[in-house]
């Protein structure tokens, strides 16, 4: 793994962790995981592949190189996984349900003499049915037909209309108004005050002061805004991600994607 490699050129070369800390401003827990192949406690592909790269040079080592042996490192655990998760789901799966085989029933034997006097006596209720049900439809004709003939001739009431009601059409919404695109300047101040505009996602350390403030991933889309008496220095793991501003004019980027960058603001 690419750590390993890390590892053993920065122990030949007799340095520490702290060492790579101060010459490359990664911190010292990325870089222990790093080197342990704990790709889960760093921000992020991007992210980690640019402290690598980064790592690599400080070592004087092939920046390129080990980038491509830490995407070789990520395909190879992500085939590992997938093979776990198709043996898992395989020891899982609920076996396949026998099938019944269904004897059939011999049927039960009948004497000779009874199946013919049962199909007799079938055959003539059969007749006397069809005569009742013959003499009761004739009888129910002759007795409608002379109920017509003597009653009136039935009114039949017209279908009452009904009436359809219309639904109103629904009128469009206005439109929202755009926000301008560039952030609003802040009021101005006695000290230092810059706003960043977060393009994509990023890692990022603020310092106010001395003090640290924020530290984490930024998600694209948002602008965020510090403060400070004497100064702000921000540390970037995705330099080509942020835009800044101070007193409502852009700065530009501090570097390209994927790059590491520290800026410090001061007061002017």
């Amino acid at each position: 793994m690419v750590g390993y490699t890390l590892r053993q050129e920065r122990e030949r070369q007799n340095l520490s962790i702290s060492d790579i800390e101060q010459g490359t401003s990664i911190r010292a827990l990325y870089i222990e995981a790093i080197e342990n192949g704990e790709y889960d406690k760093l921000p992020g592909t991007v992210y980690t592949k640019g402290f690598i790269k980064n790592y690599a040079n400080f070592l004087g080592m092939d920046a390129d190189a080990a980038a491509k042996e830490f995407a070789n490192d990520i395909a190879e655990l992500s085939a590992e996984a997938e093979a776990e998760a198709v043996k898992i789901a395989a020891e899982n799966s609920p076996e396949p349900e026998k099938k019944v085989e269904s004897k059939p029933v011999k049927p039960e034997k009948q004497s000779i003499g009874y199946s013919i006097q049962d199909d007799n006596r079938s055959s003539s209720n059969k007749l006397i049915v069809a005569a009742v049900i013959l003499i009761a439809a004739i009888a129910g004709g002759l007795w409608s037909w002379l109920s017509s003939s003597e009653g009136d001739v039935a009114t039949v009431n017209p279908p009452v209309k009904q009436e359809q009601t219309v639904q109103p059409e629904p009128q469009p919404a206005e439109p929202t108004p755009i926000a301008n695109a560039n952030p609003v300047p802040p009021p101005k101040t006695d000290g230092v005050a810059v706003q960043a505009r977060f393009n994509d996602r990023c890692w990022i350390l603020v310092t106010v002061d001395g003090a640290v403030v924020q530290e984490g991933v930024i998600d694209g889309g948002q602008t965020l805004s510090w403060e400070g008496k004497d100064n702000i220095t921000f540390r970037l793991g995705n330099a080509g991600a942020v835009e800044f501003f101070q007193d409502g004019k852009s700065l530009g980027v501090l570097g390209g994607i994927g790059d590491i960058a520290d800026k410090t603001f001061t007061r002017q």
